[in-house]
């Protein structure tokens, strides 16, 4: 058994390029590759991430540079672990007690975290190991000096208990998971995205009390909210922007800095909704000028094209490189998109090209053209 730190960032491999194609590093996307190579060693095995990328590609284990983590237990079954459940829990708590369970009963648990504070990244793996009072120990892919070595030391942004930093979690173990956790209280976790909640209806809107309004700016990348739960972001806002807090003065001043507070808000484009009141601190109110003559609306890109996922998960970027602080959200097979890229035909399919394309949703951003298919 080897409990050895693995980091995807090691210069050893950090340059290697993983799994199927030609363009992405183990550096750049193989956090899940790396745990799953510190969770076979763990159970008997001696492999780098080096060496499991390379019996994954010749095993059919990647779909382009994305690792089918289910298929590594069968590489190896000399060893006798398996993938013993696996849970999504965006936009609902994840299963800690079911988590506390397996780690008594030996497992590793694979987790996928936010990776920065309230921002639109939200994707890195890390394994659990071992509970510590109200935090867990982790093996950590992400090589960073004097980082903490706990789930919420590290991920923790604002307070967050492990249970919202959480977002899919997946066991390893020897043997059957011996489910001890209530199954009716965490069955809607399996496969519920935030898009299926019903958000709880917005308060009716305070009447304003007599006094001077007040206004709060960001203390990190905050996200403006349709409503006072998760799941429903309008926009991101950076620590630059001036919001002005709709709530009454006394309300909003008795919320400021709380967690588990929102505060209504109204940004300088007019835009209304509600932000985390832990993570702003009053400012100066901007004063209110006239509103200047609207400037001509822009039509939308017009679509060329319209292609479809064909990975099983494909990176959706705000610039077309590779980077943490570019990735919206990862998109999922057989996801439709409109391609506004004019030379989008002579992109498609092709290693280090990048298509503008639309959401659904109309949000604009960058696949890479290697990993989409005509519709």
């Amino acid at each position: 058994m080897s409990n050895k730190q693995l980091y995807q960032n090691d210069s050893r491999w950090k340059d290697n390029k993983i799994g199927t194609q030609n363009a992405l590093t183990i550096e750049q996307v193989g956090c899940l590759l790396t745990s799953m190579t510190m969770i076979v060693n763990h159970f008997g095995a001696n492999e780098t991430p080096a060496s499991l990328n390379e019996r994954m590609k010749a095993n059919n284990g990647f779909t382009g540079a994305w690792i089918k983590s289910a298929q590594v237990p069968g590489q190896f079954p000399q060893l006798g672990m398996q993938r013993q459940k696996r849970v999504q829990c965006e936009g609902t708590p994840a299963p800690i007690s079911l988590i506390d369970s397996g780690l008594q009963q030996g497992s590793l648990i694979a987790v996928r975290v936010d990776w920065t504070p309230d921002a639109n990244i939200d994707s890195h793996w890390v394994v659990l190991y071992q509970k510590q009072e109200d935090d867990y120990l982790m093996w950590d892919p992400w090589q960073k000096d004097d980082a903490p070595n706990t789930l919420l030391g590290r991920y923790g942004f604002g307070g967050k208990k492990a249970e919202d930093v959480i977002l899919e979690a997946i066991w390893h173990g020897k043997g059957e998971l011996q489910e001890t956790a209530d199954p009716v209280e965490h069955a809607t976790a399996i496969f519920k995205r935030p898009k299926d909640i019903t958000p709880t209806p917005a308060p009716a809107p305070t009447p304003t009390e007599t006094g001077d309004p007040i206004a709060v700016k960001p203390t990190i990348e905050l996200k403006l909210r349709q409503q006072p739960v998760s799941g429903t972001q309008l926009k991101i806002l950076a620590t630059t922007e001036t919001l002005q807090v709709l709530d009454t003065t006394s309300t909003a001043r008795a919320k400021l800095g709380k967690q588990g507070q929102w505060l209504r808000v109204q940004d300088a484009a007019g835009t209304e909704g509600y932000v985390a009141a832990w993570l702003v601190q009053e400012t100066a109110v901007i004063p209110t000028t006239p509103s200047p003559t609207p400037a001509p609306i822009t039509p939308p890109a017009v679509t060329t094209f319209k292609v479809k996922v064909t990975t099983q998960q494909l990176s959706f970027r705000s610039e077309p490189r590779v980077a943490n602080d570019t990735l919206i959200r990862y998109l999922t097979t057989n996801t439709t998109l409109d391609v506004i890229d004019e030379d989008g035909k002579n992109k498609l399919g092709k290693d280090g090209q990048w298509l503008k394309v639309r959401t659904s949703d109309g949000k604009e951003g960058y696949v890479a053209a290697w990993f989409v298919a005509e519709f």
